[in-house]
């Protein structure tokens, strides 16, 4: 039964921000929608952050032709959320999400047989719908197909994009999408077990098959420190795991204060003096650390990464000299981040917020990577879609971001 419309403008709040709290969704990425009767649903705004969304924000849309009520714009994905109330009547809520696992088997194009344990729930399958650009007819289309070629699944797999998933209420939709990061998960491990032929899963395990598969190396049993940094004016402050601190020039890399200010400082002061970045964090999670290893560039298959960090992600080796760090600078220039060869990855932001989304979409696009070895499918977008996301989002989603 449709929900009355203050009742599910509620709801469509408190489900992005419970979404938020379980990390399922980011920043302004994915759409929450409630249906109110059998022509109209109300969904999230165009751009707005889930954590300051009231119930005035949430936009009426038709179901018929996307038209919608009042000034503030709803989500440029209306119409995969029209298109399921269109198909499926009895379904009241809808939520897409840019999840990680998820993410990671939808770019591998792979339908999920289900398990009998999540079939009650999910149906037999969950589908990978086509690829399309966000926010066009080529993507609404795509889910459109699947929505009706698989009228029982609760939930959808978008091809490099993330995942939609329905409900006949919220408590439904959200724990269809709560369930199908698990369900993606063991999609995942059952991957690796079959392509090493081996009866025991472990992550590490997985790192080490997926850098013997791509390159050469193995994973580091540790690494330098390159800190974190934020831009004052024409010197920047460094923070490093030891607890340690300075205040260092950009132009001389030097601390005014002290003379013990890590060689890897200088990588910061050449970023700074290169690019407008205000922030740089060096990531060291370990599926980071791994592509570091085993790749010297990363192509986008996620299609919020060539947007977020770039279009081609390249990668320097560290000596120590000013000499590499000038090469970090370079390499850096026009992107968000830069591989270290073997020692994770540097991420930049003109704001801190920039470089959360950086540091969240690295993560996931290099699990998309090392999933992608073991499924054997996965490709990077085209190097047409990838340039044109990235100036869209440069140009118009990052200023709505805040």
């Amino acid at each position: 039964m449709a929900y009355n419309i203050q009742e599910a403008k509620e709801l469509v709040v408190e489900a992005g921000k419970k979404l938020l709290e379980t990390g399922l969704i980011a920043r302004t990425w994915g759409n929450v929608s409630a249906r109110i009767s059998d022509t109209q649903f109300v969904i999230t705004p165009s751009g707005r952050a889930y954590e300051t969304l009231t119930p005035d924000d949430i936009v009426v849309v038709n179901i018929a032709d996307c038209s919608y009520e009042g000034d503030i714009k709803p989500s440029s994905e209306k119409g995969v959320h029209a298109d399921a109330y269109r198909l499926r009547p009895e379904e009241n809520f809808v939520i897409h999400t840019h999840q990680i696992k998820a993410s990671v088997v939808g770019a591998a194009g792979k339908n999920i047989d289900v398990p009998e344990k999540y079939a009650a729930l999910f149906g037999d399958c969950v589908p990978v719908a086509d690829y399309g650009m966000p926010s066009t007819s080529t993507l609404r289309k795509a889910v459109e197909t699947a929505y009706a070629e698989y009228p029982n699944s609760k939930a959808i797999l978008m091809k490099q994009h993330g995942a939609v998933v329905t409900g006949n209420s919220f408590e439904q939709a959200f724990e269809v999408v709560s369930e199908l990061e698990n369900l993606c998960e063991e999609k995942i491990q059952k991957a690796y077990l079959l392509y090493e032929g081996t009866p025991e899963y472990s992550y590490k395990g997985m790192l080490n098959s997926y850098i013997k598969a791509v390159g050469a190396g193995k994973m580091p049993k540790q690494i330098a420190d390159f800190g974190e940094s934020s831009r004052i004016g024409s010197k920047f402050e460094i923070h490093y795991k030891n607890g340690k601190s300075f205040t260092v020039d950009i132009k001389t890399a030097k601390s005014a204060e002290a003379e013990d200010v890590p060689a890897t400082a200088m990588v910061h002061a050449e970023i700074y003096a290169r690019t407008n970045a205000g922030f740089i964090k060096h990531l060291t999670a370990s599926e980071i650390v791994a592509v570091s290893v085993a790749q010297p560039t990363i192509l986008p298959r996620l299609d919020d990464f060539a947007q977020i960090a770039g279009t081609k992600i390249n990668s320097f080796k560290w000596d120590g000299s000013r000499a590499s760090a000038k090469t970090a600078a370079k390499a850096v220039k026009g992107s968000n981040a830069v591989l270290i060869s073997g020692s994770g990855a540097l991420c930049t932001g003109t704001k801190e917020s920039d470089l959360d989304a950086v540091e969240l979409i690295m993560s996931r696009e290099c699990q998309t990577h090392i999933g992608s070895v073991f499924f054997g499918a996965g490709d990077a977008l085209s190097p047409i879609d990838a340039k044109i996301m990235r100036i869209i989002y440069q140009t118009k989603y990052s200023k709505k971001a805040e």
